[in-house]
């Protein structure tokens, strides 16, 4: 039953995303006229840095110690799995790879830090892209309020042991009785948060620019919906990667403010999702072998 569901909702999404397709045809053509290699290869480097930089806290967050290469075809791979119909294919996918010194309690923490530190630094893009048109002031109060969360939770016990409780009370797995993983200084807990939501923006700022030829301040608006859409796909987690959620609460956003530009938004909506997909197939494939490289030039 479970899995016939899964099914159902997954051809709802294909249904949507093919809907919008055929909406947005002709600001897709346009779109593609206004292609830009360089943009497009700018998204691509900011996304690569952005998932190198996610991974390397995956690494530390499962206890990964010399293990690099393993964590990160773990964690790339993951990010490739989640297309996969079903919420449990990255985990499993990991599970496979895993040694005897990560044990599958600290994949599933890694996981669930990376996760936590994405939607925080998600969010706090987003809230600060729509207040920095109307206060500067409360837009420096959000980024100390998200680096703030991001240390207390991330980077510290705090998360785990509310984890540790949880997976207790539901029986079904118990995660690792310690943190795992490396100490991070204040400065570095801060500098982690900035990297992230800064390439988070950079690389969503320069997704935009490879098809659209938009104002600053307006891809900026984008982009905070893009975030939204991004939430909402990954709260709600009923189709793979958000597929066709995203874009609805993307488009709806959109056309409540702009009801003239439906077609535009269903565009960009295609557009994001295409190119986001592209952006984890390539990283899952250059990032572990960037790691190895470096591997093997360390051991030389």
């Amino acid at each position: 039953m479970k899995k016939q569901f899964s099914n159902v909702l997954m051809l709802i999404a294909i249904a949507v995303a093919t809907a919008l397709i055929w909406a947005a045809r002709d600001e897709l053509a346009l779109a593609i006229h206004s292609f830009s290699l360089a943009f497009l290869v700018m998204t691509y480097a900011a996304t690569l840095t952005l998932n190198l930089v996610l991974w390397i806290v995956f690494h530390a967050s499962a206890g990964g110690g010399s293990e690099y290469s393993l964590t990160s075809r773990m964690f790339f791979g993951g990010q490739v799995a989640k297309y996969i119909p079903g919420k449990v294919w990255g985990v499993v996918f990991q599970a496979t790879l895993k040694s005897t010194s990560i044990p599958v309690g600290n994949i599933i923490q890694a996981n669930i830090v990376v996760y936590v530190l994405t939607v925080l630094s998600t969010v706090f893009a987003g809230l600060m892209l729509l207040v920095y048109p109307i206060s500067g002031l409360l837009t420096i109060v959000l980024f100390v309020a998200g680096a703030t969360l991001s240390s207390y939770f991330i980077f510290s016990d705090r998360l785990y042991l509310l984890l540790q409780r949880v997976s207790r009370f539901s029986k079904r797995f118990e995660l690792a009785s310690a943190v795992p993983g490396v100490e991070f200084s204040l400065f570095i807990q801060g500098l982690v948060f900035v990297v992230v939501t800064s390439l988070y923006v950079v690389s969503n700022v320069f997704l935009v620019y490879v098809f659209y030829d938009f104002a600053l301040s307006e891809i900026l608006n984008l982009v905070a919906y893009l975030s939204i859409a991004w939430l909402a796909g990954a709260v709600v987690a009923v189709t793979p990667a958000g597929l066709g959620v995203r874009e609805i609460v993307f488009v709806t956003i959109g056309t409540v403010g702009d009801p003239a530009n439906f077609e535009l938004f269903a565009s960009i909506a295609i557009v994001a999702r295409v190119i986001q997909v592209g952006q984890d197939l390539l990283s899952a494939f250059l990032a572990p072998l960037i790691v190895r490289l470096v591997e093997i030039k360390k051991m030389t």
